[in-house]
Formats: C-alpha cells, sequence, structure tokens
C-alpha cells in the first residue's frame, strides 16, 4: 500500500484554509490544517495569493480566485517537482481581442522562429511592420516575450508547429 502526499494548508484564515481543503478533497493526496510541519510533501500558503511550496522545492504561485480544479493541478505538480506560475493570458478566445488575418500570419511565422527581418521577407511587408505586427501579438496574447506568446499560442490552439 502507497502512502499518500501530505498537504499542509498554512492561513491565518481559517475560511480560507476551509476553502482550500475543500477544493483538495478528492486529490490523491491527504489534507491537514495547520502551521510548518517537516513531514509534509508540499504546503498551500494562503494569504493575497496561493502559494505552494514542495518539499523538493518546487513552487506554485496562484491567483486568489483560482478554480479548485487548476489548485489541484498546481498541487499535482508541484508534487512531481514541477514549478508553476499561474499566467494572466486568457483561456478562452472569447476573452481577448481577436487577432487580424495578418496577425495570424505573423503568429505562425513566430511560432516558427523567424526574426522580424525573416518575417517580413516572407510576407513582403517591411521589418518595421513586422515588428509592429508582434508587437500586437504580444499585447493582445498578454505576453512579455516572444517565446511566452508561442507557448500560449501553442496550448491554446491559435497556431500550430
Amino acid at each position: 500500500m502507497s502512502v499518500l502526499p501530505r498537504i499542509v494548508i498554512v492561513s491565518a484564515s481559517p475560511l480560507l484554509a476551509e476553502g482550500a481543503a475543500a477544493a483538495l478533497r478528492d486529490g490523491p493526496w491527504r489534507v491537514a490544517a495547520g502551521g510548518a510541519d517537516d513531514d509534509a510533501d508540499a504546503w498551500l500558503l494562503l494569504d493575497e495569493g496561493i502559494h505552494v511550496r514542495g518539499a523538493g522545492g518546487a513552487s506554485a504561485q496562484l491567483s486568489a480566485g483560482v478554480a479548485p480544479g487548476r489548485l489541484r493541478a498546481a498541487v499535482a505538480a508541484v508534487l512531481a517537482g514541477l514549478s508553476v506560475r499561474e499566467t494572466p493570458w486568457p483561456i478562452d478566445a472569447s476573452e481577448r481581442e481577436p487577432l487580424t488575418p495578418r496577425e495570424i500570419e505573423v503568429f505562425e511565422l513566430l511560432g516558427k522562429g523567424l526574426s522580424n527581418r525573416d518575417i517580413a521577407g516572407v510576407l513582403g511587408i517591411s521589418a518595421h511592420t513586422a515588428k509592429y505586427h508582434v508587437g500586437q501579438i504580444l499585447a493582445k496574447v498578454g505576453a512579455a516575450t516572444r517565446a511566452e506568446a508561442v507557448r500560449e499560442g501553442l496550448r491554446h490552439g491559435w497556431i500550430g508547429l
């Protein structure tokens, strides 16, 4: 018989702790309320956000209003040794400003790793215009970097490989 991982919830608010425990109740782990516990596999710290710390060093940063399914997924990832940061990017395409047809073309080329100059050459536009389209894509996707934009584009099916 395998021993289930132990999650300790740390919160100044019993109400928040109870809500987090309810969200985690059906997971493949044991949930306990209380302070620091050296025998825990992970700690769920509730304050202005949600911080999950794994015994192995992995961690997760989530917003206070995270959905229960996302909380369970983050805890599972931390227990697996992965670090997680909740992204502010919209999950549903209806929650973001749509990309124009040209931006979709540029996004596809961006996903292939092309530079602004290369994108310009493929599409027959200036490098300045390509740079403008990349900036619009980053803003609409909510990404700080080209790599973040591509990751989200692939993850949500906005672009293909």
